[in-house]
């Protein structure tokens, strides 16, 4: 495994804790606006490293 696919399966591991603590609060009733905003801001970056990895990977194979 890359240092970069390491990372990116870290990422991924800790916004998973982070959604499930995420929904665990919302089916509570407790909606934090500081949780769901890191939430998004997480989610955000997950998807960028996603797209980035996927782009990386079509220009290694091709």
């Amino acid at each position: 495994m890359s240092e970069r696919t390491r990372g990116l399966a870290t990422l991924l591991r800790r916004a998973q804790w982070m959604l499930d603590d995420l929904a665990f609060q919302v089916g509570a009733g407790v909606l934090d606006s500081d949780d769901l905003d890191a939430a998004a801001s997480a989610l955000d970056e997950t998807a960028r490293l996603l797209h980035e990895t996927a782009n990386n990977d079509a220009r290694a194979s091709a």
